[in-house]
């Protein structure tokens, strides 16, 4: 039996927006699980919490903006064209003080469970850090930083 091919228009897509929109392009449903496409849109002041996957290659394109990308010890300023790549088990933390766009790649899938689990949360739930922490760990992603508070620093949908 043949594949299906699959279009996914300008913002076309799962849409899982809070402060940050992601928007997940190709499921893991599309490519028999072995990786997922997604599109984020990071607003002016975004940073991710400290992570790391413990299966998934994750790699980024930017298409506007910058960030800075802390992968390990290495810390990558990435601008429009830039591509970073990150394999399982480095942590990685992602800012960006302008905003930014870019293309993610999971491989193999499985981080959408995780974008559609964040964001039925409410935005207490979402500030939770050990909740998010738990949560995220189902779906492959371990948090490595805590503030004292309990709270997360920096979020995961922005």
């Amino acid at each position: 039996m043949a594949g299906k091919g699959k279009h996914s228009p300008p913002g076309g897509g799962n849409v899982y927006a809070k402060a940050n929109e992601v928007i997940v392009k190709i499921t893991g449903d599309d490519t028999n699980q072995t990786f997922e496409v997604v599109e984020e849109n990071c607003k002016p002041g975004f940073q991710s919490r400290a992570h790391y996957h413990i299966k998934a290659y994750e790699t980024f394109y930017v298409f506007e903006g910058s960030a800075e990308f802390q992968v390990g010890e290495e810390r990558f300023h990435a601008v429009k064209g830039s591509c970073v790549h990150i394999p399982p088990g480095v942590p990685h933390q992602v800012t960006s003080p302008s905003g930014v766009r870019m293309l993610m790649i999971y491989s193999p899938a499985g981080t959408e469970g995780m974008f559609a689990a964040m964001h039925a949360l409410s935005h207490d739930e979402l500030m939770n850090s050990e909740l998010t922490r738990e949560l995220a760990l189902k779906y492959d992603t371990v948090m490595v930083e805590q503030s004292k508070n309990g709270r997360g620093k920096g979020t995961i949908l922005g």
